[in-house]
């Protein structure tokens, strides 16, 4: 387990609480780990105390305690659609197209297609975005699960070790970094990949436009439909 105490976004001290269980909510929790994890998060809760802080000073959220990696990954092998009868989706949508063409934009001229590491690929959908957009393009997923293509149409890496001493013109970074413990040193990894010139693109989750709107913490941890913006343990910050 770990502990985060201060800001992983500013460093600041100045916390106050955002969420933790009550009566109620421990209900919808053992609900949420039941249909998702088949009651995985349930075992973890002497463990890991599900617990929300805020930053005072910048606005960030995260989870107090934190699973360690290897609890992460145990978690994510079990983990289940809560809408089974959707299929995986490959394909990328044309917005999703239309942004990567705006980033390829942003790279200029190169001798020869730009090189783009999408890290934590997913499914491979912006993979294939990038694809279509001009990128040469490295895919990241370290999930056997997710990343369980047998011939994508791009490189497909499960492990780091397999791009050292590469260097790429763009990173994409999509959705990844509210799954990760320690953002900040996930950044650091990715910079050993990039140039003086290496564009990066991150996008994450923003709990000021959350779906469940004003009411973000009143329905944490789950609504019994869908997984809430900070669903234990699957966003770990806000």
């Amino acid at each position: 387990m770990n502990t985060i105490l201060n800001c992983a976004a500013c460093g600041s001290t100045e916390t106050v609480l955002k969420a933790d269980l009550n009566d109620e909510r421990r209900i919808r929790f053992a609900a949420f780990s039941q249909l998702k994890y088949s009651g995985l998060l349930e075992s973890w809760l002497e463990e890991i105390p599900p617990v929300i802080l805020g930053c005072m000073y910048c606005g960030h959220s995260w989870y107090r305690h934190q699973p360690d990696p290897e609890q992460l990954e145990q978690m994510y092998s079990c983990g289940r659609s809560l809408n089974p009868g959707v299929p995986v989706q490959r394909e990328p949508s044309a917005k999703m197209i239309e942004e990567m063409k705006r980033f390829y934009y942003l790279i200029g001229k190169t001798s020869s297609a730009p090189s783009l590491l999408d890290f934590g690929s997913g499914f491979g959908r912006w993979a294939r975005a990038a694809l279509s957009a001009g990128f040469k393009v490295t895919a990241f997923e370290p999930s056997l699960e997710r990343g369980n293509e047998e011939q994508p149409p791009f490189e497909l890496i499960h492990g780091l070790e397999g791009i050292e001493g590469c260097h790429f013109d763009a990173v994409q970074i999509e959705q990844v970094l509210e799954h990760v413990p320690d953002p900040l040193n996930t950044l650091k990894q990715i910079r050993v990949f990039c140039a003086s010139k290496t564009l990066i693109r991150i996008t994450v989750p923003n709990i000021l436009r959350a779906p469940e709107g004003k009411n973000i913490w009143g329905l944490w941890p789950f609504d019994g439909n869908t997984p809430h913006i900070l669903a234990p343990f699957e966003h770990l910050h806000g």
